[in-house]
């Protein structure tokens, strides 16, 4: 039976990852959970830069900013501390191509604790990243 709907309700809001959100809960405490977390802080931030209604550079910049104080607070493996920084620089740049780059380089850092939906959903992010800057690299009519 399907909802019903006023003709004035917002759409229903729906979180953009629930794969990797699925995959962390899953996780063990420690190590792999807080990589998984990295990957999903680094997911939001790039999903802050899709089009058609990206975030401002001073918001990115901002939430890049703060992300840095929780990164301080987890312990990470150094080659995923690593990943993660490049993806709180490259959401503070804005270059997407940079971005969609960062997103493989955490996918494979993560990839031992990744199930299929939660990779899909990285390299689906990734791809969109790419087209918008296929698209804002186009001329303009």
């Amino acid at each position: 039976m399907a909802e019903p709907s006023t003709p004035f309700a917002p759409p229903r809001a729906l979180f953009p990852f629930p794969g990797l959100v699925a995959a962390a809960s899953r996780a063990a405490l420690g190590g792999p959970r807080e990589a998984l977390m990295g990957a999903l802080m680094v997911m939001r931030l790039a999903h802050g830069m899709r089009l058609p209604h990206p975030l401002t550079i001073d918001a990115r910049r901002l939430r890049a900013e703060q992300a840095k104080g929780w990164l301080t607070a987890v312990n990470l493996p150094p080659k995923t501390r690593t990943a993660v920084q490049r993806g709180l620089a490259a959401s503070a740049q804005g270059d997407r191509t940079v971005m969609a780059e960062v997103l493989l380089a955490v996918m494979d850092v993560t990839a031992p604790h990744l199930d299929r939906v939660a990779r899909s959903e990285l390299q689906r992010l990734a791809e969109a990243l790419r087209q918008d800057a296929v698209v804002l690299a186009a001329p303009g009519d």
